[in-house]
């Protein structure tokens, strides 16, 4: 984890119980007696993430629909982080596939006093995301949602002309198609023993997966990465799988930009984030 998210060390449990006290109702004991969160239930993750928004943030309110994704912010955090560390000047970020949430606008407003621009395809994420903002006075002014009409865009359709951007960031739809995505979440289980759970964090159909998966979404970046290339300094996205980066590496090579690869890690879990921008 990186050494300045401030979920390093373990939840004071208690301490959020006082912020959510919902969140009692979910809370367990390991084999070695201490107290922990059930983190196989959505509805858990969801008042944890309360708690520490509204603990940690200043946030008045937060809260999404259940069929909505429930994002884990020590891994969102990672991700900012490492933005920091690329662009240390960063002002604006654009951040594609926002969410219902708007975690990454919140956590970098907040983090590092940011101002954002967030896309979304769902009409019903692009409401609850601007209801976030309106929600909550610390987020007013700092952060815009815009509606991409157009699935097939990453860029066009959302980025004015006069739009200038330090940063894009994006977490891509893994999958590509539902029942991937929930295939992948009963292997997930499985492997832990489990046979009666699917996707822990939920997740709208936008949020989990697109045509042709994450790969096909990756290519589409890169290639409309180059029309908008004075308008944002560096474009940022996850990469789930280590063998995405090879064709990455291959369109990037075409192209007259650097490339950085920013290396991710949350416990055993490793991901990395790809980094491109073009010459002046």
């Amino acid at each position: 984890m990186h050494p300045r998210n401030r979920y390093r060390d373990k939840h004071d449990f208690a301490e959020l119980c006082r912020v959510s006290p919902e969140l009692k109702e979910y809370m367990t004991v390991t084999p070695a007696g201490k107290p922990t969160l059930d983190f196989s239930n959505r509805r858990a993750l969801l008042l944890l993430n309360r708690a520490l928004l509204l603990r940690d943030y200043g946030l008045k309110h937060w809260d999404i629909p259940e069929d909505h994704l429930v994002p884990p912010l020590p891994g969102r955090l990672d991700y900012l982080h490492a933005v920091k560390d690329l662009a240390p000047d960063t002002r604006r970020v654009l951040d594609i596939g926002t969410g219902a949430s708007a975690i990454y606008p919140i956590l970098g407003t907040r983090e590092y006093g940011w101002q954002f621009v967030g896309t979304e395809i769902n009409p019903d994420s692009v409401k609850v995301a601007r209801a976030i903002v309106q929600f909550n006075p610390v987020l007013r002014g700092n952060i815009e949602v815009r509606r991409q009409e157009d699935p097939a865009s990453v860029f066009a359709g959302v980025v004015a002309p006069q739009d200038r951007f330090d940063v894009s960031i994006c977490n891509p739809p893994f999958y590509g198609s539902r029942e991937e995505a929930e295939h992948a979440g009963a292997k997930k289980w499985s492997k832990l023993g489990r046979t009666d759970r699917g996707l822990s964090f939920g997740g709208a159909d936008s949020e989990l997966w697109t045509a042709g998966g994450e790969l096909r979404f990756l290519k589409r970046m890169i290639a409309e990465s180059d029309p908008f290339r004075r308008q944002v300094g560096w474009f940022t996205t996850l990469v789930s799988k280590r063998g995405y980066l090879d064709t990455a590496r291959h369109l990037l090579d075409r192209l007259p930009v650097e490339m950085r690869i920013l290396p991710l890690e949350q416990g055993n879990k490793k991901s990395r984030v790809l980094a491109w921008r073009y010459g002046k």
